[in-house]
């Protein structure tokens, strides 16, 4: 017997050189739940038959020579009940070919296997028929208290196409399992099940949307569940600031703008959101030519605030009150503020 060597590269590789057929079983299929599918003796005597039969998926053999290829705490009875389990759920059809030494002629139901999530080497994969827009099962999931790992698994493959190339695709999202907490996991796939069920997008672009969120979180090291709810209220709170500016649609806020709406609640020292709204509304109280610039605001009112450590409303007002210009006397005509259209909170 050729001794076996293995070759780890991106694939690990048990074999000789004399090997003629191999089996690949990636981690997708282990996730999938392949191994519960073959308790006890079945997975030995599984991967026996598979990588022993024929180019029409068939062998000959027999318990007595199925035995010598496995540890010996495993009885003949045992793997004539194997081969009877295999049998019953469909993975193999078993008939006797010679009564004298027992032999049967085994044909491997390819299908059944492909379900499972083993392949021969080189065979395609069923997983995207089988998972693909699965919605009923994404939301079973979903609604587990705690699912596992290779749950999780199967709920994100609910997004890939069947024009995607899983054997490519499996390491990926493996390693955002190993780089994320499942409950963020968990949250990732409501969001990108929301954004296609409430705007209807089609099933086909989910995963592109799936990664950009994934490649966010890695690019905000976002890697905590108590981080990701940071970020959130981070959103939060610069969509509402916007829209007070008059940027009412958030796909017309620049980067530039996005990052110093952030610099004022978090840069040097930072300001809450109710404190920066009212600097926006200040800014308009005294600015009657137009709409105020971002760096007119900065510069006026929230280099102001920060230099000054304010805390709240009320602390903001004051100073307001301290700084506000003094009208001339051809200004002071009477105008209710508190009517104008915009609907400015405290």
């Amino acid at each position: 017997m050729g001794k076996a060597f293995i070759n780890e590269q991106r694939k690990l590789v048990v074999s000789n050189m004399n090997s003629t057929r191999s089996i690949e079983i990636g981690d997708a299929a282990i996730d999938c739940g392949f191994l519960l599918q073959f308790p006890g003796v079945t997975l030995p005597i599984f991967l026996y038959l598979v990588t022993h039969m024929d180019d029409n998926y068939q062998i000959r053999t027999c318990p007595t020579i199925i035995s010598t290829y496995l540890p010996d705490s495993y009885k003949v009875e045992e793997i004539y009940a194997g081969l009877s389990y295999l049998k019953n759920n469909g993975i193999i059809d078993c008939t006797g070919e010679r009564e004298g030494d027992y032999t049967y002629l085994i044909q491997l139901n390819i299908d059944k296997i492909q379900q499972a999530g083993a392949l021969p080497a080189g065979s395609k994969t069923g997983l995207h028929n089988d998972y693909f827009n699965n919605r009923e099962l994404r939301m079973k999931i979903l609604q587990l208290p705690q699912p596992c790992r290779a749950e999780l698994f199967q709920a994100i493959l609910t997004f890939i196409s069947p024009a995607e190339d899983l054997n490519i695709l499996e390491s990926k999202i493996n390693q955002w399992l190993e780089d994320f907490p499942l409950e963020m996991i968990r949250e990732l796939i409501r969001r990108v099940d929301k954004w296609q069920e409430k705007y209807n997008n089609p099933a086909e672009k989910a995963f592109h949307y799936l990664k950009g969120i994934i490649d966010d979180w890695y690019r905000k090291e976002i890697h905590s569940y108590e981080d990701l709810q940071k970020q959130d209220r981070l959103f939060r709170e610069i969509k509402e600031i916007a829209q007070l500016y008059g940027l009412a649609q958030w796909q017309n806020i620049s980067p530039v703008q996005v990052e110093t709406f952030q610099n004022w609640l978090q840069e040097d020292y930072p300001l809450s959101v109710e404190v920066v709204k009212l600097a926006i509304q200040e800014a308009f109280r005294r600015k009657k030519d137009g709409q105020p610039s971002l760096q007119y605001i900065e510069d006026n009112f929230i280099k102001l605030l920060k230099e000054n450590q304010v805390r709240d409303t009320r602390e903001a007002r004051g100073l307001f009150k301290k700084t506000r210009p003094k009208r001339r006397q051809e200004d002071r005509f009477s105008f209710d503020w508190d009517k104008l259209a915009w609907d400015f909170e405290d």
